[in-house]
């Protein structure tokens, strides 16, 4: 192929990712309208009842850090979660950027949350939920907890997350800046509306969650690719 068809051809396919990643961007924003949307319709209902969060969690603790100016107790093997780790990643956390050494773990009040926790921020970003697919620590900052049933888990993290969008700022402490602490998240209620109901509100905002990552990994793929395509036009 000579230097003027491939560059043509380079263009098309330019082109063809062009139009992929521009028709993918108002899907994945539609998708999470949908999510929105249903979130609040269904959480809106009147349940059959309510439980306190505390009394669907066999442990539930916040975190530690230890001391900072000791290099010693950190860049280790153990999973230290951060708030970025979960703005980046979402639902499920894979990964963190930093970690503790065995010997920061023991010199602070960190702990091993086992995974799939449920894990909440009390500073800063407030009330952002997170699912742990690894065996993880966390700050202060952040309220991990583990469930006595399991199949709530979904369940839970879509209601928290409706909860920090609808209700959080009623448990506002201000101060230099705003937080909830463990109390509160203890005393959060969570309404019922029958095992099989909640399943099944879980299972739709899921479905929905699978949908915009799939479409996510489409555009990173093609973002990709028309930056690769457009390294090639300028050798």
């Amino acid at each position: 192929m000579d230097e003027l068809h491939s560059r043509q051809f380079l263009i098309s396919v330019l082109g063809f990712c062009e139009e992929i990643t521009v028709s993918t961007i108002p899907l994945i924003k539609d998708c999470l309208f949908c999510r929105s949307a249903i979130s609040k319709q269904v959480f809106a209902q009147e349940p059959n009842g309510w439980s306190r969060l505390d009394t669907l969690f066999s442990k539930g603790k916040a975190g530690g850090t230890p001391t900072s100016t000791n290099k010693e107790y950190y860049n280790g093997e153990i999973p230290f979660l951060s708030i970025n780790d979960i703005t980046k990643q979402g639902k499920y956390v894979r990964y963190t950027e930093n970690h503790l050494s065995q010997s920061g773990l023991e010199n602070s009040s960190a702990w091993v949350v086992p995974k799939y926790s449920l894990i909440m921020s009390m500073y800063a970003s407030v009330g952002l939920v997170t699912i742990n697919e690894i065996p993880i620590t966390t700050s202060q900052a952040m309220f991990a907890m583990q469930l006595k049933d399991k199949d709530l888990l979904d369940y839970l993290y879509y209601y928290l997350s409706y909860f920090k969008y609808r209700h959080i700022h009623k448990y506002l402490e201000t101060g230099t800046q705003s937080n909830i602490n463990a109390d509160i998240v203890r005393g959060i209620m969570i309404p019922t509306y029958g095992h099989s109901r909640n399943m099944e509100i879980a299972s739709t905002l899921q479905s929905i969650d699978v949908k915009i990552d799939n479409e996510l990994s489409v555009l990173k793929l093609f973002n990709r690719q028309k930056n690769y395509l457009l390294s090639q036009m300028f050798i």
